[in-house]
């Protein structure tokens, strides 16, 4: 049957995804700063697995139901800590979850009080409670912020900045923060939450190097106290230590410039050209297994073919896995035949419905002026090609995440005829389509292959782009 009556939507969702309200292992959350607004709080929540810290690759593994007052509830990991995303677009949420019975108490998804500053991933605050390791965490984050304000003309006199200042400076005053930020730290590190798993302890160690590295202490210092601090940690493995945040933000801070700082290129050229790994490791104070970091982090960086090359000869790096993810890929003609959409009447169509034509799509969102604006002229294009071109078709897509934002862009339509589609906040569609901008444009061939992503939008030579089709 192609067409099926809405309503259904979140049925088909829940099935999908497993039936998860039934589990007896579950984590209970809520989403929190919706109360004002008349549509109230996301019916969706995407999670995500995030895999490591150095990029962020990551994976959809579940979509989260959320009621009208917001409450949600998601499997709590079985073994070990993991890193989620939550993503209600525009809105993400970043969350450590820790195995077992240790998350008891319900986590909040807190809306920022501040309008977003891009269409998705804009990160937002989460809280668990008075007793959790995160709120603990975020206590001491906001003490370094203080004692930054009150070092902040101290550093900037040391480093010359306010000419002269230099001889004002009162050292003790500054060695004293330095000790109250080290006592705070350490008083942190001694509570257990922060011992095992490590995932807290490393968020600590990432906030105390950045208060060294404020501080004015040189890269070479700063590598040297990631030594010590990293010889003691034996007991994870490279894959284990690349999935923390905070490790992988102090490897990036103490390493961000290492092929320029350890050795001469003729020197790393010749180790990489011998597959001598532990020349790199040497030079860099760091175990033999990190050099896959380095090496993943310098292709990044700087992407060359020397760190290529050494990959070539170290495929079976633990590694290897994750520096070949890619993200989620464009849509393929298969995929975009088993999307459906939501037409004005509210049936869900497959979108096999603009096969046999190329399809030129203008994403909206309502509340956008320039969506608004780019309409207007996307109907004007329209009607400027209909006797030039009647093998295209012109589709709005509104990626409004809730039904009430939907209807208001259904008023703004000023004809029946305008052909227009409703996918919601799904970050799927977002992903599959590499949605990143409203208002955008997006072309399809006539066999449902995505042909373009970036096109000009229509009141700046989209109509150019479209004579020239074939």
């Amino acid at each position: 049957m192609r067409y099926m009556k809405s309503g259904f939507v979140v049925l088909l969702l829940f099935l999908n995804t497993g039936g998860l309200v039934f589990s007896q292992n579950l984590i209970q959350g809520v989403m929190s700063g919706w109360a004002e607004e008349q549509s109230g709080p996301p019916s969706f929540l995407f999670m995500y697995e995030e895999f490591d810290g150095v990029v962020g690759h990551r994976t959809l593994i579940d979509i989260l139901t959320v009621n009208s007052e917001g409450s949600f509830s998601f499997n709590r990991p079985p073994t070990t800590t993991r890193v989620y995303e939550f993503e209600a677009p525009p809105w993400s949420w970043k969350i450590l979850v820790r195995p077992n019975e240790n998350e008891s108490d319900t986590l909040t998804l807190l809306k920022s009080s501040k309008g977003p500053t891009r269409l998705r991933r804009v990160l937002s605050k989460s809280n668990w409670g008075s007793e959790h390791p995160s709120w603990k965490y975020d206590r001491l984050r906001l003490f370094a912020t203080e004692l930054d304000a009150l070092a902040l003309y101290d550093r900037m006199a040391l480093s010359g900045a306010v000419g002269g200042g230099t001889r004002l400076v009162d050292l003790n005053y500054t060695d004293s923060l330095d000790v109250v930020f080290e006592e705070a730290c350490t008083k942190l590190l001694s509570d257990s939450e922060f011992t095992h798993p490590s995932h807290y302890r490393d968020l600590v160690f990432a906030l105390r190097l950045q208060w060294k590295r404020d501080s004015g202490l040189s890269s070479e210092l700063l590598r040297q106290f990631w030594q010590e601090e990293s010889r003691a940690d034996t007991a994870r493995t490279i894959l284990e230590k690349v999935q923390s945040q905070g490790w992988c933000s102090s490897w990036i801070d103490v390493n961000k410039n290492w092929y320029q700082e350890v050795a001469p290129p003729s020197d790393l050229i010749s180790w990489v050209n011998k597959n001598n790994s532990d020349s790199i490791a040497l030079a860099l104070g760091c175990s033999l297994d990190e050099v896959a970091v380095a090496m993943w982090w310098w292709e990044l960086s700087e992407p060359n073919p020397i760190a290529s090359f050494w990959w070539s000869n170290n495929s079976n790096s633990p590694l290897s896995s994750l520096r070949m993810l890619n993200g989620s890929a464009l849509w393929n003609a298969l995929d975009v035949v088993n999307q459906v959409w939501t037409n004005p009447s509210l049936d869900l169509i497959s979108l096999d419905e603009l096969e046999g034509k190329w399809a030129v799509i203008l994403v909206v969102k309502s509340g956008s002026s320039a969506s608004m604006r780019e309409w207007s002229a996307f109907r004007a294009v329209e009607r400027s090609l209909q006797s030039a071109r009647n093998d295209i078709q012109f589709v709005v897509l509104s990626i409004d995440g809730t039904r009430l934002a939907w209807d208001e862009l259904l008023d703004s339509r000023q004809s029946s005829s305008d052909m227009l589609r409703w996918v919601g906040a799904d970050t799927r569609w977002l992903d599959g389509l590499s949605i990143e901008s409203i208002p955008q444009t997006i072309i399809l061939s006539p066999t449902l292959e995505v042909h373009s992503v970036s096109n000009r939008l229509p009141s700046q030579g989209l109509g150019n782009v479209l004579v020239k089709l074939k």
